[in-house]
């Protein structure tokens, strides 16, 4: 039994090491890591942690409600995040945002760099 259930870990472990996800670790924040390289993450899933700065609240032209900001790992590395709907989050406030990151977005006319569209944003500590 120990041995399959170790088994069924190192499984999990590669896995989510495959999937693309991005987690922080002390030396490099995952914002860094997936700014300088963000074609290795185009398209994927990423959990990344980072301070809060310029919200907008906006409206799609089809009337939906979005929330639109900035998250910087105290350094100089940011990505943008959008998320359908209004949340309640402050500016300098630190959270924890999991989503799919494109290197490139575009809407309408305009072109976004390094944006995240978010399916979970929560306080983090």
């Amino acid at each position: 039994m120990t041995s399959r259930f170790l088994v069924l870990i190192a499984m999990g472990a590669f896995f989510l090491l495959s999937s693309g996800f991005v987690i922080a670790n002390d030396q490099e924040s995952a914002i860094e890591r997936i700014v300088s390289n963000p074609i290795n993450y185009d398209g994927k899933e990423v959990v990344v942690e980072g301070r809060v700065k310029k919200i907008k609240y906006t409206t799609s032209s089809s009337g939906d409600p979005y929330t639109l900001f900035k998250l910087h790992d105290g350094d100089e590395s940011t990505v943008g995040v959008y998320t359908k709907g209004r949340i309640e989050i402050s500016e300098g406030s630190k959270v924890r945002v999991m989503g799919k990151f494109n290197k490139e977005k575009r809407y309408a006319i305009f072109k976004f760099k390094n944006v995240i569209k978010a399916r979970d944003i929560e306080k983090a500590g």
